[in-house]
């Protein structure tokens, strides 16, 4: 076993430690920062989290047994941490989908509403012409330009989505 690489898992289990330790933390200020919740969203399965975070673990312990050179073995346990990051993020978010008084939680998405520059599906889905995608997506222009498309299970539940948030935010009607 090479001490290098020995030492960078050890350095990757501290940081997998830290990173699934912020869930509580993570949780109780997307809760808080949210606001009061207006309309609930069908939200993912709480298992996947725990099934990457497993998967991430398992690759930060079957590092060290495999001999496949310090550059290779960097990018598995940076990887695996990049994994653990989204496992938290999900599990800071499970139960917590929907339109909130102050931000919108989708998935590992929490987009708030300050941040929110428009919402240009809004101004071409009654055209004719239009491919139909917008019934179940919405998309999402950030104030600093970034693009994003919030998915929904179903028509009913983006069209109530959308009335909720035009409901806080009018200057967005098209």
């Amino acid at each position: 076993m090479n001490m290098i690489t020995v030492g960078l898992c050890g350095a990757a289990v501290v940081a997998y430690m830290v990173i699934l330790g912020s869930i509580p933390a993570r949780t109780q200020k997307l809760r808080r920062q949210a606001g009061n919740l207006l309309l609930p969203l069908k939200g993912t399965s709480s298992a996947k989290w725990i099934l990457i975070a497993v998967f991430a673990l398992a690759v930060i312990v079957l590092v060290p047994f495999r001999d496949m050179g310090l550059f290779v073995d960097a990018v598995l346990l940076l990887t695996a941490l990049i994994a653990a990051e989204l496992a938290a993020r999900e599990a800071a978010a499970r139960g917590m989908a929907g339109v909130y008084s102050d931000a919108i939680v989708h998935g590992t998405q929490t987009i708030y509403f300050s941040a929110i520059e428009s919402l240009p599906t809004l101004a071409y889905e009654e055209d004719p012409d239009s491919t139909g995608n917008y019934k179940t997506s919405l998309s999402v222009i950030l104030r600093d330009g970034r693009e994003t498309t919030l998915v929904f299970a179903d028509e009913h539940e983006r069209a109530a989505a959308v009335r909720t948030i035009l409901g806080c935010l009018p200057r967005l009607r098209p």
